[in-house]
C-alpha cells in the first residue's frame, strides 16, 4: 500500500500572518487540530501548527494571542513522505521521528496530503500500525513524571479554599476500598 492510499486529501491551511486566536478559532470551528500553515507564495509551506503548539508555545509568553503570528509558533521542521512512498517507509519515519501526522508531497515537492496515525490505526495490519503507534507515543511515556506522592495541589486562592472544603465529591468509574492518600 502506498501513502497515497490512505493520506487525507482535503488540506487544511492558515496564513503565516494569521493571529493564533484566529488559527484556534479555526481548529476549534472546523474540529481539527492539525493545519499547514502557508508561506508567502502560494501553495509554498511554511510550517504545520497543532493545537498543542498553540497552547505550548503560544500561551507560554505573556502576550495576547491575537498579537501573535501563527508562523512565528509553527514547527518549521516538517517531516514529509513521498506520495509513491510505501506505506511501512512512512510508518518507519513516524516512530523514528516521533510524529502522529506526516505531510505527503508529490514528485514537485508540494504538499498533496496528511498521512495520520489514525490512518494507520485504522487502515493498516493490526500488527504493524499497533507497532507504529508504540513507536510514537513512546515520547510521552519516556517524558519526566513526578512521582504522585510529590504532587502538591493547591486552591488558586483563599476564596477558592473555601468554597471547594465545603462542596461535596461525587466519584465516578470503579470503586475505590482501602485507604486514601490525601494531598495537602
Amino acid at each position: 500500500m502506498k501513502c497515497k492510499d490512505l493520506m487525507h486529501v482535503g488540506l487544511q491551511w492558515v496564513a503565516g500572518d494569521a493571529s493564533v486566536r484566529d488559527t484556534a478559532r479555526l481548529m476549534r470551528d472546523r474540529a481539527m487540530g492539525f493545519l499547514l500553515v502557508a508561506g508567502a507564495a502560494p501553495g509554498q509551506l511554511k510550517g504545520v501548527v497543532t493545537d498543542r503548539d498553540l497552547a505550548i508555545r503560544a500561551c507560554t509568553d505573556d502576550k495576547r494571542p491575537g498579537d501573535i503570528k501563527v508562523g512565528d509558533i509553527a514547527s518549521t521542521e516538517v517531516i514529509v513522505c513521498d506520495e509513491d512512498d510505501d506505506l511501512g517507509e512512512a510508518e518507519k519515519t513516524m516512530r523514528e521521528e516521533q510524529k502522529a501526522r506526516l505531510v505527503v508531497v508529490n514528485a514537485d515537492g508540494k504538499a498533496v496530503g496528511v498521512l495520520s496515525l489514525t490512518d494507520i490505526l485504522l487502515h493498516d495490519h493490526p500488527r504493524r500500525a499497533a507497532k507504529t503507534a508504540r513507536g510514537i507515543l513512546a515520547r510521552e511515556a519516556e517524558g519526566p513524571h513526578t512521582p504522585i506522592d510529590q504532587i502538591k495541589l493547591t486552591p488558586s486562592t483563599p476564596d477558592d479554599e473555601e468554597s471547594v472544603s465545603h462542596q461535596e465529591s461525587t466519584l465516578t468509574g470503579r470503586r475505590v476500598d482501602g485507604p486514601v492518600k490525601m494531598f495537602p
